[in-house]
């Protein structure tokens, strides 16, 4: 094999793995776009493009619940969707009651997520509240809620440490994120 044979193989597969890599942000778009299909598509168009979920769930007032791995939910009332739920689970402390949800394995693919190319699982609570600067909404220690393109979107904040419930002052980070579509 030459060398030039070797170099074309080491840069097609650093531009696979860096595709394979970008596949990881999972992308929405306030008011438009939920991973690339608007938000009046199906569920069945949602598992197209995400793949079978690992659960569904029933969910107080006849809404139900397709749960992708440990970090990413969708909310449907019938066939409308009505919020996209994601949280930083790994590193959540038992404080926050969700042992169940730690038992799910991990889902390839879905570990990122970001709102707007301007919200991202992680990112501190500064950052956070900068890109919600001068929408109509509210805060406390723990968390946000912002109204964009007349939809709520909340926000949940924690430790930076152990995304547990920060307090006196401690670093956080954004832990968990709502977005609303079609809200009442």
């Amino acid at each position: 094999m030459t060398i030039s044979t070797i170099s074309k193989r080491v840069v097609f597969c650093i531009l696979l793995f860096g595709c394979l890599s970008a596949r990881a942000e999972l992308q929405v778009y306030s008011g438009s776009n939920v991973f690339g299909l608007v938000p009046t598509a199906s569920p069945a168009d949602f598992a197209m493009t995400l793949g079978e979920p690992t659960a569904e769930l029933p969910l107080h007032g006849g809404r139900h619940g397709l749960l992708y791995g440990n970090s990413l939910m969708l909310v449907f009332d019938g066939d409308r969707l009505r919020e996209v739920r994601c949280w930083l689970v790994p590193r959540f402390t038992a404080d926050l009651y969700l042992g169940w949800l730690q038992e799910v394995r991990a889902r390839a693919g879905l570990e990122g997520f970001v709102l707007d190319d301007r919200l991202r699982l992680g990112m501190s609570r500064e950052e956070a509240d900068s890109a919600l600067a001068g929408l109509e909404g509210s805060a406390d220690q723990h968390s946000a809620v912002a109204i964009k393109h007349g939809q709520p979107i909340w926000l949940g904040f924690g430790s930076a440490d152990n995304h547990g419930q920060a307090e006196g002052g401690e670093p956080q980070v954004l832990v968990s994120l709502t977005v609303h579509f079609d809200a009442q």
